[in-house]
């Protein structure tokens, strides 16, 4: 009896070789977007992480009176954070009931120092006094001992992401705006010691 040779095929055939390469391209397919996706969610977390910091200490900047000269022709105050490094990322504050701007949404930047953004904010300011000086002779002044502080920090824009952060804080009223003056332009007496 004569023995035959096996002659069957070990092996893939074309077909099967092709339906595992798709399978695996489609599994790669996923896992690089699930990297994208959570490389940009780290990101994102890192900016905000950032703008709530510079945020506090913006916020800490005006509580310790470091802007109180600026304050006194506007009731919001812009600026970058350039000098800590970060050229993007741009500040907005308000104090009391004020709205934020929407030239920053819009621009995506606030205008400095320009002779028409100067001039633009010294005429809502004449107006906002015109407006004070009536109120205040409509009403009895009352005097409140905390001011509503918001600032608005936005940062680079990553994907579908939002760009910027809101913290809001109540500050007393004197660490904003200062000690205030006594009526009739007299110094404050010094307190009598015990």
């Amino acid at each position: 009896m004569k023995l035959r040779p096996r002659t069957s095929r070990a092996g893939f055939t074309l077909a099967e070789v092709a339906v595992t390469l798709v399978i695996v391209g489609i599994g790669l397919l996923f896992v690089l977007q699930g990297l994208s996706t959570s490389k940009f969610t780290a990101a994102q977390t890192l900016n905000r992480k950032i703008a709530r910091e510079l945020a506090l200490s913006t916020l800490g900047e005006i509580q310790a009176g470091l802007y109180r000269e600026d304050m006194e022709d506007d009731d919001r105050l812009v600026g970058n954070y350039g000098e800590q490094g970060y050229e993007e990322w741009l500040w907005e504050v308000v104090f009391g009931d004020e709205t934020f701007s929407d030239e920053l949404e819009e621009n995506g930047s606030i205008m400095f120092d320009t002779f028409r953004d100067r001039e633009r904010r010294q005429e809502e300011a004449r107006d906002k006094a015109d407006r004070n000086d009536k109120d205040k002779e409509e009403e009895e002044e009352t005097t409140e001992p905390y001011e509503k502080v918001r600032i608005r920090v936005s940062f680079p824009k990553l994907g579908e992401f939002p760009n910027t952060l809101t913290l809001e804080r109540w500050m007393p009223w004197e660490d904003v705006y200062g000690p205030e003056a006594a009526e009739d332009g007299e110094t404050p007496a010094a307190p009598s010691e015990p």
